[in-house]
């Protein structure tokens, strides 16, 4: 019989008697020593006690440890619960086309955007167990360093000098130094989990110089990580009205007179780096992207885009409000391609790539009913394929170090602690498992789809070695809306398939953040309604891998814990597959049941509310006798 999570906690007999002789032997050799030397001896720590994968403790972070070993001590079912085709037959239909594949797919197109005066926050670094995590669980991603505080609060400078004192700050605002030894001390973070780095210059205090500098010092510290440097953040925005806090300029701030400054700032930084990719204009209006693409002297660059599709908050227009109902509407899907489908044809005009370098579903301050749910991570992930079948090569969700409580709601991640004290250990959010699943699927190309309703959508990439992902996004109410059997229609036939699904029992439902910033505990309430798929009567099924164990010490500065990856998130709760992190790796993926190898077509049950990354496997034909020979 295989053991158990639970079972594996317990100690077997022949563990407990070598504990009770290395016991013995140690305590005669502290008599042995009391004989000779009448000193103190030094108090022998407690042994951590052994996880239930074997040679891993159980506090251990999850970077540490092969998610193949994490997913198979979660002991997932070999078909998915629930996925076999219904009696009733196909309700819905998607199409994938034969013909040449379409755009890149690659690793490294999802990842994070962070503010600029992040640079200076100490934790980050390489020894932060719990980032290190989050972006190995990206597969190699994109850092953006920018956000409002480039232009606002951020000031580098390679000789100490003093912070200003002259600018223009709103109340509770403060001025961040940031300077060489950061920027080290970041790519060590970034070079132990194969980040690629942009980051950015102020440019409304006037510095081409300065930013020359930031350039210079960035190359030596990340080296061929630094993919490019961005000149400003939205500078759309740097007038917004005088009583407007974001206001940084005056009124007569326009495309030309930023175009210029653009230049000037392109020629600095090209002295000290030559070649270096200019990132511009990290805006969300045509007319200033295409004033800096056809700024003199900034080739290269790269065209970078911003996009939150809901972003007016208390605006007149209804269908921008963060609702849930306008999240779900196709309305808002066709907004997202027109502004990124003309941004594609814009950079191409241009023969220059497209980056989005900051999005989310909603750029609200504050909190409202899609920020920290479900509707909001199967955006994210949806949005992350949508985006890169327009051609964009990079996209960055904008995120923050802040802590969960206070922190920016529509944070992929988020730490422990306040924000005026924020702690060591870091989570993601339901976005940010989101993001985890799409960065899961391996690198292709991306392969023409289409679907028979407008409350599906779907995407796919082969692979290029007989195995092809297929995503799909169901936006109907999962709260409401029966589960939906789906017929895929190929041009080939396939032998099985697998799946892993992002999914949640309301949209408003959320991923349990506070819960892993708990010390371990024996027993976990919540999981005895796992909704992972667990084969029946399993530990994961029937109350959670540490169900038995007695309680101990966790570490307070890492909540991605091995411990914590194998307990479920809960029925309440939005997961992926009944967990948080890690992405169970496709190899180790339940299979879609009722899929006859040799079939050109693939039935599977989608609940509503749910993105779905289906691994197909293309059956290999055996090679005619005339091949043979």
């Amino acid at each position: 019989m295989v053991a158990s999570p639970a079972d594996s906690l317990a100690p077997d007999s022949s563990s407990s008697r070598r504990r009770r002789s290395v016991a013995f032997l140690g305590t005669a050799l502290l008599l042995l020593t009391a004989c000779s030397d009448q000193s103190e001896p030094a108090p022998t720590p407690e042994p951590e006690p052994t996880g239930p994968i074997s040679g891993v403790a159980r506090n251990a972070p999850l970077h540490s440890v092969d998610p193949a070993k994490v997913a198979q001590a979660r002991e997932l079912p070999e078909t998915y619960p629930g996925s076999s085709a219904s009696a009733d037959g196909s309700e819905a239909t998607v199409t994938l086309r034969g013909g040449e594949p379409g755009e890149d797919y690659r690793h490294g197109s999802v990842g994070l955007s962070l503010e600029s005066t992040d640079l200076a926050d100490p934790r980050m670094n390489q020894d932060n167990a719990d980032l290190v995590t989050v972006l190995d669980s990206l597969h190699e991603p994109t850092l953006r360093f920018g956000g409002n505080s480039t232009d606002r609060r951020f000031f580098f400078t390679a000789s100490d000098e003093p912070i200003p004192k002259d600018w223009p700050l709103n109340e509770g605002e403060e001025i961040t130094k940031v300077t060489p030894e950061d920027l080290k001390r970041v790519a060590k973070l970034a070079q132990r989990t194969n980040s690629s780095v942009i980051i950015s210059a102020n440019l409304a205090r006037y510095h081409p110089d300065r930013a020359g500098e930031l350039a210079r010092h960035a190359k030596d510290a990340f080296g061929d990580r630094l993919v490019g440097i961005m000149v400003g953040n939205e500078p759309n925005g740097f007038y917004q009205g005088k009583t407007n806090d974001l206001t940084i300029k005056s009124e007569d701030w326009d495309q030309e007179t930023y175009a210029k400054q653009l230049t000037a700032y392109s020629k600095a930084i090209h002295e000290r780096v030559p070649n270096l990719r200019i990132v511009a204009p990290g805006a969300y209006s045509a007319d200033w992207w295409n004033a800096a693409a056809d700024a003199p002297g900034t080739d290269p660059m790269a065209m970078a885009v911003h996009q939150y599709p809901l972003s007016e908050c208390g605006s007149q227009w209804e269908h921008q409000e963060p609702t849930v109902a306008n999240a779900v509407d196709p309305a808002t899907r066709d907004n997202i391609d027109r502004l990124v489908g003309q941004a594609a044809e814009d950079a191409a005009d241009h023969t220059m790539p497209l980056w989005i370098t900051e999005t989310s579903l909603s750029a609200c301050s504050g909190s409202n009913e899609i920020t920290e749910t479900l509707v909001a991570a199967v955006h994210q992930a949806e949005y992350s394929m949508r985006v890169q079948e327009h051609g964009v090569e990079r996209v960055a969700a904008h995120s923050s170090l802040a802590s969960c409580e206070g922190g920016a709601p529509m944070s992929v991640l988020c730490s422990n602690g306040t924000l005026a004290n924020p702690g060591e250990a870091f989570s993601v959010r339901a976005n940010g498992l989101a993001l985890a699943l799409i960065a899961s699927i391996p690198e292709g190309n991306m392969v023409e789809t289409s679907t028979s309703t407008d409350n599906l959508t779907s995407y796919a990439v082969d692979h290029g070695n007989g195995t092809v992902s297929v995503v799909l996004t169901d936006y109907r109410n999962p709260a409401s809306a029966k589960d939906r059997t789906t017929n895929l229609r190929l041009p080939y036939a396939v032998d099985y398939a697998t799946q892993s699904q992002l999914r949640g029992p309301s949209w408003t439902s959320e991923y349990p953040v506070a819960s892993l910033f708990e010390d371990h505990k024996g027993t976990n309430d919540n999981q005895g309604s796992s909704p992972s798929p667990s084969p029946t009567g399993s530990a994961s099924a029937s109350g959670g891998a540490a169900s038995s164990a007695p309680d101990y010490p966790a570490d307070p500065n890492v909540a991605l814990s091995v411990e914590r990856a194998l307990q479920p998130a809960g029925r309440q709760s939005v997961s992926v597959d009944g967990y948080g992190l890690p992405i169970t790796p496709v190899g180790e993926r339940p299979r879609v049941g009722g899929v006859k190898s040799g079939s050109k077509t693939v039935d599977v049950t989608l609940p509503a509310g749910s993105t779905t990354v289906l691994t197909l496997k293309k059956t290999q034909l055996s090679p005619s006798p005339k091949e043979s020979a």
